[in-house]
């Protein structure tokens, strides 16, 4: 069984439909029934949209997941075009998750990847000033609610 019919089951499963799904997770209708159609696989980041959303794990629904069984650098890097320069150019990017992001989720979990992939996409969805509201929030809320025990593993991972 392929992606498609897995997601299938778990709409049929969930009380939901393709419409709902795609409206929920900014998913073209027409993708998701192509998938389903098809059988085919998922791409990786509809389907942490659609684990999100559907409140399951993503290995539930994708085969291609680079969070299921033992996870390698290899499967986390992105393969981005040459020439791209800047912020995203593909050493920094690999830094950054080899640095960062890989230790995270290895030291608290896997399966909330989609939660991250999540927030992420919605923080660079709002307009500056929206953004910066969100920063001092976190900035507030670390002041008086703090794991200090998970912060010191944060610390240690980061080199702050």
């Amino acid at each position: 069984m392929g992606d498609g019919k897995k997601l299938k089951e778990i709409l049929d499963s969930k009380n939901t439909n393709v419409r709902q799904i795609a409206k929920a997770t900014g998913i073209s209708a027409t993708t998701l029934y192509s998938i389903i159609q098809k059988d085919s696989n998922i791409r990786f980041d509809f389907a942490l949209r659609l684990a999100n959303e559907l409140e399951i794990d993503v290995n539930e629904i994708c085969a291609a997941s680079p969070f299921s069984g033992t996870i390698t650098e290899e499967e986390i890097y992105p393969t981005l075009p040459d020439g791209l320069n800047g912020a995203l150019d593909g050493n920094r990017v690999k830094v950054y998750l080899k640095n960062s992001l890989y230790p995270l989720m290895y030291l608290f979990g896997k399966n909330s990847m989609p939660d991250v992939d999540n927030l992420l996409t919605s923080f660079y969805q709002l307009d500056d000033e929206a953004r910066k509201e969100v920063v001092e929030t976190i900035q507030f809320k670390l002041q008086y609610h703090k794991d200090k025990e998970r912060a010191e593993q944060v610390k240690q991972i980061k080199g702050w």
